[in-house]
């Protein structure tokens, strides 16, 4: 079914004129039946939990595979020898990274751009510097690739990846926003951002040109003092000249192809068309009533290659029209691209490195994946 470039270009096109509920069930349905069929691990978990094509009827019904999962077992609907591209999640408890494996990288990149796109994040050409390695340096992160699909449609000359060699070039890229004139957007992990306070508070902050936005990702792991959300973006609209409704905090992960993001503050995550979120009760495996908080399920049709329905170990706040990201649930082990980006060693002017691991680490919304 997702064999062809044919085949995989007519899926994204059908999944990106979903309209209505309607849309989506029949295509989850399809997907579902077609993954029942050719990931074994997969329809194991499922005729465990007695959910089969025959049974279920929407796809609120399809069976979440745990996060987990794609540590243990491969998760792929082809021969592997196809795999194109493989993504892996930081692996830094258990030292065994999650794997997503693509057949090929066409839906993703489709994925990020129109997500970006229906986000009105990405409207207007623009410098784009991104706190992270650029994909030739972390072939297996998906953050990066994004980032690479959003320069590659979006970003002018000036686009930059400003971690080289695992540095960050954190006074290479002061010097480069001072000499901004127009727009730019900068993107990364969050603890990128906290290595950006650690070294600048004390300086005069900067004032970006206006229209300029931030993008924050990653989610906070409690490696070290952890402040609140608030006083983080505050610190962040004071170090760059930009509002906090300027601060938008993306959530995706490794495992999947699609992303939801939130704007500002208090802001809700939604989803794109092509994927839904419940918000479910452990206990009862049941979305629970809006202003409750449960655990993040994702159902994603862009997610082909592996399997559409994930259950994550993320709490949320259920509400009518998204959900407000809580974080990871305590006691689980620490994941994502933000801990990977402790790693980073900031490169400042006179070649000292700072304590990665010391100064401020946010406590607030968002977790995702390499």
């Amino acid at each position: 079914m997702f064999e062809k470039t044919a085949q995989r270009t007519a899926w994204r096109k059908r999944i990106f004129a979903v309209k209505n509920d309607t849309d989506f069930n029949a295509a989850a349905l399809e997907l579902f039946a077609w993954q029942f069929k050719k990931c074994v691990p997969y329809r194991r978990l499922a005729e465990a939990k007695k959910c089969t094509p025959k049974t279920v009827k929407h796809w609120s019904e399809i069976p979440a595979a745990p996060q987990k999962l794609f540590k243990e077992a491969a998760l792929y609907c082809h021969p592997l020898k196809s795999v194109a591209t493989e993504f892996h999640t930081s692996g830094t408890t258990t030292g065994k990274p999650g794997k997503q494996r693509l057949r090929s990288i066409d839906i993703y990149n489709a994925a990020c751009v129109e997500g970006g796109k229906r986000a009105n994040l990405l409207q207007d050409t623009r410098a784009f510097h991104f706190l992270a390695p650029p994909p030739r340096q972390a072939p297996h992160s998906s953050l990066s690739a994004m980032f690479e699909f959003w320069r590659e449609g979006w970003g002018n000359e000036d686009s930059h990846f400003w971690v080289e060699k695992n540095q960050l070039q954190l006074e290479r890229l002061r010097r480069q926003l001072e000499l901004a004139t127009e727009p730019v957007a900068l993107c990364g992990a969050a603890f990128s951002f906290v290595h950006w306070i650690d070294t600048f508070s004390q300086a005069d902050p900067l004032t970006l040109p206006e229209g300029s936005w931030l993008l924050e990702t990653g989610g906070f792991k409690g490696r070290s003092r952890e402040i609140e959300k608030s006083e983080f973006y505050e610190a962040l609209a004071y170090l760059f000249g930009v509002k906090t409704d300027s601060i938008w905090n993306e959530y995706g992960m490794c495992e999947l192809s699609s992303q939801a993001y939130a704007r500002g503050l208090n802001g809700l995550h939604r989803a794109s068309p092509w994927a839904r979120v419940l918000i479910v009760d452990p206990r009862t495996d049941r979305e629970v009533p809006v202003g409750e908080i449960g655990l993040v399920r994702w159902i994603d049709l862009a997610n082909v290659d592996s399997v559409l329905a994930i259950q994550t170990l993320d709490q949320a706040v259920r509400q009518e029209d998204g959900f407000y990201l809580i974080g990871r649930i305590a006691q689980t082990e620490p994941r994502g691209c933000s801990l990977t980006a402790e790693t980073f060693q900031p490169a400042l002017g006179s070649g000292e490195e700072i304590d990665l691991l010391a100064g401020v680490v946010p406590r607030a919304r968002g977790v995702r994946r390499t």
